[in-house]
């Protein structure tokens, strides 16, 4: 016995339960129809449980990344907030609360001249005396709630209005990029230098910090950061003013995202308004335009379901599940143009009553629908497993909402095609469901053309009557290329191009997302992003703390400890010039002492009462013994990419983990660089384990060996495309566009699943006909399921969030490619090497109409004679000839 008898066999088991299903729908529909729609609601009143998260650092951070443990034991080394007493920068473990304020001049002119630096005063005391906050009737300015450093407010670049900043500027004596032990690098932007002397510069950068050590301090932080983009934007200056705060970034992705959210109710009407147009075609009877509407709405019913389960169970909504619902739609179609594509197969003289046609409609469509949600939930349910945020509960909502729709195809969708083909079955018309009598009846009866056409009808009798235009001729062209010897031959070259473009561009593949993707073009944000990204170089400082007490007066401690330091100097991307040892620092001063520890520590206290900023690097014990923990940093040259920040923290990670001390190398910017680090790793091991499970769910379903390797190759070759076309997009790698990669693998599978499904249950003695077949049955879907999601997602290009705008790049290519492998390479595929049998599986419906009458045939000694008598109409048949009894037989006659 072949693979294809074996497939059917399977075939046939697996669609026992929907043929079962398919009978009690075909007798209960408005139960099932209002069961669902009830159930839907009622788990839609979980959106009142609705959590949204929002902080960036929350979202896109790895769950139990090494970063988050290095900070954990950091912070219980360093327990105090200085950001009341002693602050500095270097030895923050998180992203301290700021104001970010660029000044540039208007005509990109030198901002180095007196009136420039007046105005840029005249900018500070206004941000410094001017945004007040009232709380308890009293008002406090940013002098009340800066961050301090030996009693005055913290400004990074404020050294711009010292006596002796002004005395070097007039002189072109500015040196750089240090200056009166001040770093100037991440000052200025676009600065010229000359013989170690800054000339110029077109932009200046002030930092604000806030005080976050108490409640009280921490509230009017917030408030105030709130105020600031008000305020700001509103002042007048002959300078151009960008500007962002620790919270911009979380208040414009919830703006960005949450602001397009209205996009989906014209992503309903849209969808509407296509599936009645896809819908569309026949008569009055035939019309199933309401039809596709309820396939819409049952889509929308599986969203509202499954959001509302996802929220009542705790699962918190990150932003980029805002997108989730224009995707969904987009597989609720999918189903509902094959459900509908099996049903017209279904013709009346092989399933003779409504309910023998749904049992059919089941059996075939309900499998096909179940492998590919079955698929689809696959994929994310795998990405649920990873360790970012973001990515893991889109997975759930995605996946529960795959699981819904379905459902809902079963339990909505399903009971109205019963209840619309009882309606065709009462001859009733499509809109007023109101008894009519069939075209031919009123032209015999006079009626006028549009009378006749308005409101004249009758059932299907063919599969052609059950078509729309949209279902029927967009699948022609492709039935003609992929027959065609030169059309084949211009697939396969073209396909060779798209392998060799995909591999091009997975060599030049980057990671890393820049924060100016993550705002409106038209927000603040976006304009201080684009500045400082485009002419700020960026570099930060990175400790190694010992986290164990040493006795650091003896000479091997302090050999280790330099040995350490000079590796990471050693480093491409460490400035070797600059480091913040108080070590070295503490030995050139007079204070130092070695003797003993206890004299070496009494030495050192005193030193830090001059040398302050080294004062938060060291913990010493009560007794006064014992150097608990220290600190020391290495200062990174500018370093823009992605890559460059995420490798740089991972050797640094090695030069401590090499050293024979206790150290935790760690900076705050490490939180976000692990997601640039391992979004590769995560992504690349997600999609290996993602198809592997669609290759299991393909054995299961599919069990033919061609069809598993043809699903499983163009499974692969969608991936890889995926990977490779985003360059010549300009996306990279990144937790969003990590969730639309693994959207890939589960949209990848589908179209394929369903021509594989398709070829392998058609009738067709020869490969050429099995492929015509196979494409007249899932073609219309395929390309009706694939525009319905590009329509679905249209509007997402138009939209200012990167987010919206990702989805819809990637969902394009997706979908584009799905269709290309479908409805091209695998029909060609399957034309020259595809399985084949030597009858058909069922017998093949004809649409000539046949006639039958019963006679007395003679006997072997009689003579012959001619009998005629009047037909009788059966309908469709398939037989010639059918034995009755012994000298009667019923001659089948077609005319």
């Amino acid at each position: 016995m072949n693979f294809t008898r074996i497939y059917k066999r399977w075939e046939d088991a697996l669609g026992q339960p929907f043929i079962k299903y398919g009978s009690l729908v075909s007798r209960y529909p408005w139960h099932i129809l209002i069961a669902c729609v009830i159930i839907n609601c009622l788990l839609g009143i979980g959106l009142v449980r609705l959590q949204i998260e929002t902080d960036s650092e929350i979202t896109y951070t790895p769950k139990n990344a090494q970063s988050i443990t290095d900070r954990a034991i950091i912070n219980s080394i360093f327990t105090e907030d200085k950001s009341g007493t002693n602050f500095y920068t270097k030895s923050l473990t998180w992203n301290s609360h700021y104001a970010d304020i660029i000044i540039k001049t208007r005509n990109d002119s030198n901002i180095l001249a007196p009136r420039y630096l007046d105005e840029i005063e005249r900018i500070y005391n206004f941000i410094m005396h001017s945004i007040n906050i009232t709380t308890d009737n009293a008002t406090s300015s940013l002098v009340n709630i800066c961050a301090l450093r030996n009693g005055n407010c913290v400004v990074e670049g404020d050294v711009v209005f010292s006596r002796a900043f002004r005395t070097a500027m007039e002189s072109n004596t500015i040196s750089f990029p240090l200056f009166n032990f001040e770093y100037l690098s991440w000052t200025f932007g676009d600065p010229q230098v000359s013989e170690s002397y800054l000339v110029s510069a077109k932009m200046v950068r002030l930092v604000f910090y806030l005080r976050q050590d108490t409640e009280t301090a921490k509230e009017l932080s917030s408030a105030w950061e709130k105020k600031l983009p008000q305020m700001l934007g509103r002042f007048p200056s002959i300078m151009d003013i960008a500007f962002s705060t620790s919270r911009s970034l979380d208040d414009e992705l919830e703006k960005s995202v949450f602001g397009d959210v209205p996009l989906f109710g014209f992503c309903i009407a849209m969808m509407l308004v296509y599936a009645g147009f896809a819908m569309s075609g026949g008569d009055c009877v035939s019309d199933r335009q309401n039809l596709g509407r309820a396939g819409v709405l049952a889509t929308c019913f599986a969203i509202l379901g499954s959001f509302g389960f996802v929220s009542a169970i705790g699962v918190k909504f990150v932003l980029v599940v805002a997108a989730l619902p224009f995707l969904i739609i987009g597989i609720g179609l999918d189903d509902m143009f094959i459900l509908i594509s099996c049903l017209a197969d279904c013709s009346s003289a092989q399933q003779s009553t409504l309910e023998d046609r749904m049992m059919e409609t089941m059996r075939t469509g309900g499998v096909a629908i179940t492998i590919t949600s079955i698929t689809d939930f696959l994929a994310f349910a795998v990405g649920a497993t990873t360790p970012i945020m973001v990515v893991s509960h889109f997975c759930v909502y995605a996946g529960t909402a795959v699981i819904f729709c379905y459902l809902n195809q079963l339990a909505f969708f399903v009971p109205c095609m019963v209840i619309n083909e009882r309606r065709m079955a009462r001859n009733d018309h499509c809109g007023t469901c109101r008894p009519i009598k069939p075209r031919e009846e009123l032209r015999a009866e006079g009626k006028s053309i549009c009378y006749t056409f308005c409101c004249g009808g009758q059932p299907p009798r063919t599969r052609r009557d059950n078509e729309s235009p949209l279902e029927h001729y967009v699948k022609i062209p492709f039935q003609y290329i992929v027959q065609n010897t030169y059309g084949k031959v211009t697939i396969t070259v073209l396909f060779i191009v798209y392998l060799a473009a995909t591999v091009y561009g997975i060599m030049n593949f980057k990671r890393g997302l820049r924060y100016s993707y993550l705002s409106d073009p038209d927000s603040y944000l976006y304009t201080y992003n684009t500045l400082f990204e485009n002419h700020f170089s960026w570099e930060f400082a990175i400790g190694f703390t010992i986290t164990s007490a040493q006795n650091y007066s003896d000479a091997s401690t302090q050999s280790r400890i330099f040995e350490m330091l000079s590796n990471a100097k050693a480093d491409d991307d460490i400035n070797q010039a600059i480091a913040y040892d108080w070590l070295t620092d503490y030995k050139k001063s007079i204070f130092y002492n070695d003797v003993s520890e206890r004299s070496f520590i009494a030495g050192l206290k005193t030193f830090l009462i001059i040398r302050k900023d080294h004062a938060n690097d060291i913990v010493i014990n009560s007794e006064e013994t014992n150097i608990v923990a220290a600190r020391f940093y290495v200062l990174t040259k500018d370093l823009p990419g992605s890559d460059q920040q995420g490798n740089v923290m991972l050797r640094m990670r090695d030069v401590a983990y090499n050293s024979p001390l206790p150290v935790v190398c760690f900076s705050w910017p490490f939180i976000f660089f692990e997601e640039y680090v391992y979004s590769f790793q995560i992504t690349f091991t997600t999609v290996g384990m993602a198809i592997a499970a669609m290759f299991v769910v393909t054995i299961i379903f599919m069990p033919h060996p061609l069809l598993v390797a043809c699903v499983t190759v163009t499974m692969v070759m969608i991936c890889a495309g995926m990977f490779g076309l985003m360059y010549y997009w300009d996306l990279t790698l990144n937790a969003i566009t990590m969730i639309e990669i693994i959207m890939s693998i589960g949209f990848s599978v589908d179209f394929s699943a369903h021509i594989c499904h398709a070829y392998i249950t058609v009738d067709g003695a020869t490969r050429k006909e099995r492929v015509h077949n196979a494409i007249n049955r899932t073609g219309g879907p395929i390309i009706n399921a694939a525009i319905s999601s590009i329509i679905g997602i249209l509007i997402l290009a138009f939209s200012s969030s990167y987010i919206f705008q990702s989805f819809f790049k990637l969902m394009f290519l997706v979908m584009v490619l799905g269709i290309g492998h479908a409805l091209l390479l695998l029909p060609v595929l399957f034309s020259l090497v595809g399985p084949v049998t030597e009858v058909p599986l069922t017998p093949t419906p004809t649409d000539k109409k046949v006639y039958a009458k019963t006679i007395s045939m003679p006997t072997d000694n009689q003579t012959n004679t001619t009998y005629k008598s009047e037909p009788t109409e059966l309908g469709n048949v398939s037989m010639i000839l059918r034995n009755d009894s012994s000298n009667k037989h019923t001659v089948i006659t077609q005319l």
